[in-house]
C-alpha cells in the first residue's frame, strides 16, 4: 500500500512541474505532459497550441465589395450568414449565396445606413401602396406581376429608374375581350434628394359600354405625388384630377397614405383618397402586407365616409285657389354616414417580383 501511494504521489508531482514549465493553468481530467526543458522550443511539445477564438469579420446589413476566386465581383448588402455560406443581395446579380471558401475578398464598403436593419431582405422599391402609387419608381429591369381580387391581373416595368410602364385587365369568365376593364399606368419618377421623390402618372381606364358594337367609355386619372422615406417605411401624399370622355373634372382628389414595415414580413399600409368638396366625402383601404424575398399578399380593409353637409330641399305646395304649384326652399342639415369593413379584407392581392432589376 505505501508503495502504491508513493508512486501515485510522485505522479501527481511530475504533472504539476509539466504544468509549471509551461507556464499554462492546470487543465482538469487531462492526462500528465512530460516536462519540456526550458532551452526546448514550444513545439518540441509535440501536440499543436489550440487557436485563439476569431471573431467572424463579416457584419450583417453591411455594404461589401466582393470579389471570388473565379474573379466575378460585386458589390452587395450581406443579409444573412452560417458557419459555411453568405448570402448577399446585389444590384448586379440579384440575390445570392456564395460558400465562404468561393470568396477570395470582401472589402466593407462605408458606414451602416441608418434604414437598414439585419436580415431585413429587400421587398421592392415603394413605388405602390396597396394599389395607389407613391413619388418612388420601379428599378430599371425590375417588373411586378400583381393579380388584385383574383379577376384583375396587371404588370408594370421600369424601363429606367425613372420611367415605368403598366397595364391591367379584369379577367372575368362569361366576358368577351371588348367586355373588360382596360388600365393603362404610365409613370415617370424622380428623387429630389436622399428619401424625397415625386411621381407623375397617368391611371387611364377604358369601361366597357357592354353593347352590340363593344364601344368602351375612358376615364381615369391625372396625378402628382410626393414620397417622404424609403422603401420600407415611407409616406406619401398627392393631388389629381379626373377626366371622362377628355372632360377634366374641377373636384381635386387628395390623396394621403403610407408604409411602415414593422418586422421582416410583416408591412402596414394606409391608403386613403379625399374628395376636396364639402359634400363628398373619402374612403380607402388599411391593412398589412406579407412579404418575401420576390413575393408579397396584401390584405386591405375597406371603409368610406360621407362628410356631414348642408343641403337644400325644394317643397311644392299647390294652391287650390288659383291652381298653381308653389316653391319653398330650405336647408336641412344631412349627417355624416360611413362604412367599413373593418378587420374583413375586401382587397386582397399578390404581387410577383421579377427580372434583372429585382434585389
Amino acid at each position: 500500500m505505501k508503495k502504491n501511494l508513493l508512486s501515485l504521489f510522485s505522479l501527481l508531482a511530475l504533472g504539476s512541474g509539466a504544468a509549471l514549465a509551461q507556464t499554462a493553468p492546470p487543465v482538469l481530467n487531462n492526462p500528465p505532459v512530460a516536462p519540456v526543458p526550458a532551452a526546448a522550443p514550444a513545439a518540441a511539445v509535440g501536440a499543436p497550441a489550440a487557436a485563439p477564438a476569431v471573431a467572424d469579420p463579416f457584419l450583417l446589413g453591411r455594404t461589401y465589395r466582393v470579389e471570388t476566386v473565379q474573379g466575378t465581383t460585386f458589390t452587395g448588402v450581406l443579409v444573412s450568414m452560417s458557419l459555411t455560406a453568405l448570402e448577399f443581395d446585389a444590384k448586379e446579380l440579384g440575390h445570392l449565396t456564395l460558400e465562404r471558401a468561393q470568396i477570395r475578398r470582401a472589402d466593407l464598403q462605408g458606414p451602416i445606413p441608418p434604414t437598414t436593419k439585419a436580415g431585413y431582405y429587400d421587398i421592392g422599391n415603394g413605388n405602390r401602396l396597396f394599389f395607389a402609387p407613391t413619388g418612388r419608381g420601379l428599378r430599371k429591369n425590375e417588373a411586378s406581376l400583381q393579380d388584385v381580387d383574383v379577376y384583375l391581373l396587371g404588370i408594370n416595368y421600369g424601363i429606367t429608374d425613372n420611367i415605368s410602364l403598366g397595364g391591367y385587365m379584369s379577367i372575368i369568365p362569361g366576358l368577351s375581350l371588348d367586355q373588360q376593364l382596360l388600365v393603362f399606368t404610365p409613370k415617370i419618377s424622380y428623387p429630389i434628394r436622399d428619401n424625397l421623390n415625386v411621381g407623375f402618372g397617368l391611371l387611364y381606364v377604358r369601361v366597357p359600354n357592354f353593347d352590340s358594337q363593344g364601344t368602351g367609355t375612358g376615364a381615369g386619372i391625372g396625378y402628382g405625388a410626393l414620397t417622404y422615406g424609403g422603401a420600407d417605411n415611407n409616406f406619401t401624399v398627392g393631388l389629381g384630377y379626373g377626366f371622362v370622355q377628355g372632360n377634366i373634372g374641377s373636384t381635386p382628389i387628395l390623396q394621403v397614405g403610407g408604409q411602415r414595415r414593422v418586422s421582416r414580413r410583416i408591412s402596414l399600409l394606409s391608403e386613403n383618397y379625399i374628395v376636396a368638396d364639402a359634400n363628398a366625402g373619402m374612403g380607402g383601404l388599411y391593412g398589412l402586407k406579407i412579404n418575401w424575398r420576390r413575393t408579397s399578399l396584401g390584405l386591405g380593409a375597406v371603409y368610406y365616409y360621407e362628410f356631414g353637409h348642408d343641403e337644400q330641399r325644394a317643397n311644392y305646395y299647390y294652391n287650390p285657389n288659383n291652381g298653381q304649384y308653389t316653391t319653398t326652399y330650405q336647408t336641412v342639415r344631412v349627417p355624416g354616414q360611413g362604412f367599413s369593413s373593418y378587420v374583413i379584407p375586401l382587397y386582397i392581392d399578390f404581387t410577383f417580383r421579377f427580372g434583372k432589376g429585382v434585389k
